[in-house]
């Protein structure tokens, strides 16, 4: 029996599956406009700046075995710590905002023996430690107030199965450390030791320290909602054809953009982009789809009936094309991030490679755009997390070195986001 059958030995059930295709999953694109009018520019901090290569404070986001594509690296931040999730070393590291490494999960068959930290054995006692666990592919990353790691991680082939009722794969889970490193158990779909999930596209934590793991199929999200000890508060299914309409009557096509927590710990948020089919005012013919605007609802997840939805506004410019006469429409479409408080942060990106952020306030329905240092060669690869609080907080990876750096947006926005969690 391998290592990762001894992980996983208290299944319940056997499965074997392998991961969505990347390109089912990907909502619609188009095209990004130029500068933003209006931004304001936050001054970014770098925390601390981590070298390429397999010891513990260093990452490895691009060399893989056999050439194979990248796996996830994430990043989460808890009162000043960083969790670093990096699938290509197999590996989670807590570092501090000085970059010093304070512990470490890793897989010993693909990582050196620890210098910096003491290997641990089952031991107690001071001192930083590396523990032990067969990570298979690591992804998803979330921290509670307890300091409980959920971590994302894929059952090996002889556990995956291929689920026919959803037409999807079942891999993956939901592990948890404690804060001391050492490995707790799994999620399922049905909570401890439960059926694994789909693709995972993100593991959230609530004030109340839930856990709220969202998974994709082919047709439907898929949220999942755990209490502190691992038991299923609700499971929901949105359906991708069945998403909710601006109005009855708009006849849109919606793409969801993400789902998550809301910052109350009880409700839902969803934001969802939509399209309608584009008409080409010369000759009257279909000429393809058309951002027509993106809404956020709240949704309760007893029931998923909907209880308030907002209209995000959105930036555009028309560009007179020089040779007919005609116009282009340029669109932004911004990706929701986060929730802090009642703020939705989204960002975008120009056709010149700058970032922005729009901050949607829920309450006043007012949005404020803000400019953010990331330069293009530090785009090799990138990882954006928000905490509760409201910083925001990103991985940058160069062609030399990973770079992880914060912007305060707690602190320019002032202490309301945090006072309202409460």
């Amino acid at each position: 029996m391998n290592r990762q059958n001894r992980a996983f030995g208290a299944l319940r059930r056997a499965f074997s599956a392998s991961a969505l295709a990347a390109a089912l999953l990907l909502p619609l694109a188009l095209s990004s406009c130029g500068d933003s009018k209006g931004s304001v520019a936050v001054g970014r901090e770098q925390l601390f700046t981590l070298g390429y290569g397999p010891a513990e404070d260093q990452i490895d986001l691009f060399q893989l075995e056999n050439a194979a594509g990248p796996l996830k690296t994430r990043l989460a931040m808890r009162e000043g710590i960083f969790y670093v999730s990096n699938g290509n070393g197999a590996k989670v590291v807590r570092y501090s905002s000085f970059g010093d490494v304070l512990s470490m999960l890793y897989d010993p068959e693909r990582n050196p023996e620890p210098l910096l930290l003491k290997p641990s054995k089952g031991e107690e006692g001071p001192g930083r430690r590396a523990y032990p666990y067969p990570f298979l592919a690591v992804g998803e990353v979330a921290v509670d107030s307890r300091q409980t790691v959920y971590v994302e991680d894929r059952l090996p082939p002889e556990r995956r199965v291929f689920d026919k009722d959803s037409g999807s794969m079942l891999d993956y889970v939901a592990l948890r450390f404690d804060k001391e490193g050492r490995f707790l158990d799994y999620l399922g779909q049905e909570g401890v030791g439960g059926t694994p999930f789909p693709f995972i596209a993100g593991i959230y934590v609530t004030p109340a320290d839930d856990c709220v793991v969202v998974s994709m199929t082919q047709a439907s999200w898929l949220v999942h909602w755990f209490d502190s000890r691992g038991f299923v508060r609700y499971s929901l299914k949105i359906r991708r054809d069945s998403l909710p309409q601006p109005s009855k009557d708009s006849g849109l096509i919606a793409s969801l953009d993400r789902v998550l927590p809301d910052a109350d710990g009880k409700s839902l948020l969803l934001k969802v982009d939509y399209y309608r089919e584009a008409v080409d005012p010369q000759t009257k013919s279909r000429s393809g789809i058309e951002y027509a605007g993106s809404w956020a609802f709240r949704m309760d997840p007893s029931n998923a009936a909907v209880s308030d939805r907002w209209e995000i506004p959105y930036e555009e410019k028309l560009v007179k094309q020089a040779n007919d006469g005609g116009t282009t429409r340029h669109v932004r479409i911004p990706e929701l991030l986060g929730v802090s408080g009642d703020r939705l942060f989204m960002t975008t990106a120009d056709d010149e490679g700058k970032s922005y952020l729009a901050i949607f306030d829920l309450g006043s329905r007012n949005i404020s755009r803000y400019s953010i240092d990331i330069s293009p060669d530090e785009l090799f690869y990138s990882t954006l997390s928000l905490s509760s609080d409201g910083i925001v907080c990103a991985l940058l990876g160069t062609k030399y070195e990973a770079r992880v750096v914060w912007w305060r947006f707690d602190k320019l926005l002032g202490a309301s986001a945090k006072a309202k969690l409460k």
